[in-house]
């Protein structure tokens, strides 16, 4: 199994890039996407120990990659990394820099080929490329 977490400031971001991406794809038992946006109470922001509960949750998984929006966001990211206590959890956990949107949709598809950390890095990455190349 395979959890890719979205996290952006707002909910409505995550849960509408997670419903695009399982619409786009397909849903596979293989892949778990998960959508935390905002916070705990409800408003616009990032949350490190909620994203570290949904890692936990998801801590039978293979891997865990972690997809983030900007600023606060990925350093909400880089905290609930930090806060992992557990080595073995803390070793398939990733955070895959990136745009949100893209970077997702490109690691998410790479993972039904193949899931490992270098991979879903190197397509990213890859994504990324051709976006700056088609604004030359």
């Amino acid at each position: 199994m395979i959890s890719a977490i979205l996290v952006s400031h707002s909910p409505k971001i995550t849960d509408g890039l997670k419903e695009m991406i399982e619409e786009m794809t397909g849903r596979h038992e293989g892949i778990k996407i998960l959508s935390v946006g905002g916070t705990e109470d409800g408003r616009i922001g990032t949350d490190p120990v909620k994203i570290l509960e949904v890692i936990q949750e998801e801590s039978t998984s293979d891997y865990i990659y972690l997809y983030g929006d900007l600023g606060s966001g990925i350093l909400s990211i880089e905290t609930a990394l930090d806060l992992i206590e557990d080595e073995t959890l803390r070793e398939k956990t990733h955070y895959i820099s990136g745009p949100l949107v893209e970077g997702a949709f490109a690691g998410i598809i790479q993972c039904l080929v193949d899931p490992t950390p270098e991979a879903v890095k190197r397509e990213v990455l890859s994504s990324i490329h051709l976006m700056l190349e088609e604004n030359d």
